[in-house]
């Protein structure tokens, strides 16, 4: 039987030369103790060699560390988007923890405005992480995960206009990687075992195009490079460009960003007709329906119809106007014949797209979903459909294999402060049960 000469480090640290079998030799090389008495660089394992510690369980031990375990999520997105993460009274405004736990999450995606992070450094960096630090450690002592994600906030009431709003990805910014690698370091303290940084959320970076991807990747592999240099097992979530969609996610390339413990992550709000009715140009829609069906057509004409004469500003002329903008919505909404089939579809992209690249399900991360819902004041999708839709895409994550957070629209907790309730048809939409909050 053929023998091969490794060298082996024994108990103590000393190495010395060694000849073993091949039975052994797949043995030892599972259990980290030997290395090859040659090159690194022109080691490889023959084939039969391979599949062999394959069935001993050897892969396991050469597998990239596997990332946090994450499950079901909501976003919490008020409680820290202030001007000043140094504020230390407002950080210590719970945004009902125990409540978010009780609902049967079991993790939450805590929201930060990077903007004065990004202006910060030294003493005042080091203060801000501070801060975040006692806020996650709240969080983490409830028994809840926490995915810490620099995202931009509105720029309302919440978060003054002349914060700035600042991508914390570019390829020239040390401040960007100064603040990442500091957050990182932070969050290797608290637990890697109960924490993950999302630093690539909803990016600025809107274009799809080779070029832009190409920069984009290089970016974020550079973060993802600095971070794991200064806190290797803290756990980091990356997206695609094209607004962190997953059209971009599975245009990158995962070998850019090494094997450590990495979540690729990407949003969905598809169709935005649907899912962002009532905000911004929209803002009068109310009650297109999911799926798109032409037949409900006339229903979301007459709520939008009521919604628009509530205003007593407006005269009749400008109500008709309105309202042509809105039968024109509905009808591109409704020609691009959005049903469950086309957003399986959508899912399977990234599906493929894993497999093709050999990632486990556990590394996929749905980092934001959500509907904005109507009420008497605002237009907005009814439940009937939100809760269809959020239904629908919570089974598609779940079947993907992927941890997902649920989002409220338009930029809300879960949790408000006059009913310390969430929506119950959300609850239901997502597989939770209301009743464990009464």
């Amino acid at each position: 039987m053929s023998v091969f000469f490794w060298s082996v480090r024994g108990a103590h640290g000393c190495a010395f030369r060694a000849m073993l079998r091949p039975l052994s030799l797949i043995r030892a090389l599972c259990a980290g103790a030997i290395r090859p008495h040659v090159p690194e660089s022109t080691f490889r394992l023959s084939p039969l060699l391979a599949s062999l510690a394959l069935v001993l369980g050897c892969g396991a031990a050469h597998a990239a560390q596997a990332p946090l375990a994450l499950q079901r999520g909501v976003n919490v997105q008020e409680w820290l988007n202030l001007a000043s993460p140094a504020q230390a009274d407002d950080l210590r405004r719970s945004p009902y923890l125990k409540e978010i736990k009780a609902s049967g999450f079991d993790f939450i995606r805590l929201s930060v405005d990077p903007g004065a992070l990004l202006e910060s450094e030294g003493r005042g960096l080091n203060e801000a992480a501070a801060r975040l630090e006692e806020a996650v450690r709240l969080a983490v002592a409830s028994g809840l995960k926490v995915v810490l994600a620099l995202k931009s906030a509105d720029r309302d009431t919440r978060v003054p206009a002349e914060t700035p709003q600042v991508p914390v990805v570019s390829a020239s910014s040390d401040r960007s990687r100064m603040v990442v690698v500091t957050l990182a370091a932070m969050l290797a303290r608290v637990d890697t075992d109960g924490t993950a940084l999302e630093f690539t959320s909803e990016p600025d970076e809107s274009r799809c195009d080779g070029a832009s991807v190409d920069a984009w990747e290089a970016s974020v592999a550079g973060l993802v490079r600095a971070a794991h240099h200064t806190a290797p097992d803290v756990t980091l979530i990356l997206s695609g460009a094209c607004g962190g969609s997953a059209k971009g996610l599975i245009q990158l390339d995962p070998a850019a960003f090494g094997d450590g413990r990495l979540l690729y992550g990407f949003h969905f709000y598809e169709p935005v007709d649907f899912t962002h009715q009532g905000l911004g140009p929209a803002k009068d829609v109310k009650g297109a329906p999911w799926p798109a069906d032409a037949v409900a057509k006339p229903l979301a004409l007459v709520f939008s119809k009521l919604l628009i004469s509530r205003d007593e500003t407006l005269s009749l002329a400008d109500q008709d106007k309105r309202i042509k903008s809105v039968r024109h919505y509905l009808d591109g909404y409704l020609a691009g014949a959005w049903e469950e089939s086309r957003l399986k579809a959508r899912f399977s992209e990234v599906r493929i797209w894993a497999e093709r690249h050999q990632l486990p399900p556990n590394r996929l991360f749905l980092a934001s979903f959500g509907v904005m819902p109507a009420n008497q004041d605002r237009g907005g999708a009814l439940d009937a459909d939100r809760f269809r839709w959020l239904s629908a895409v919570r089974r598609e994550a779940e079947d993907l294999g992927a941890a997902w957070t649920y989002s409220e629209l338009p930029g809300r907790d879960i949790f408000d402060d006059k009913h310390r309730r969430p929506d119950p048809a959300a609850l239901r939409a997502l597989g939770l049960a209301p009743s464990a909050l009464n």
